[in-house]
């Protein structure tokens, strides 16, 4: 005779450490990715050497300012 421990509930907490472990991994990849996309900085830099370009294109900018900021920005630099 089988008591409530026999093979009452196996299946289910089977299925809870599988979705525990999915979710650990889901979580690890999240961050892992994240990590890796704030420690390029690349998109932030082109989308402010984008935006800079633009300023110039429509006159906000003169050359001078414009070749300063664009320097500052591809070294790394904030203006």
């Amino acid at each position: 005779m089988m008591g409530w421990g026999g093979m009452g509930f196996g299946w289910f907490s089977g299925l809870l450490s599988m979705l525990l472990v999915l979710v650990l991994l889901g979580l690890f990849l999240y961050l892992a990715l994240g990590v890796w996309q704030w420690g390029s900085g690349e998109g932030k830099r082109d989308a402010a050497l984008e935006a800079l370009r633009l300023r110039y294109a429509r006159g906000e900018l003169d050359e001078e300012t414009y070749r300063k900021l664009r320097k500052e920005l591809e070294k790394g630099g904030e203006a």
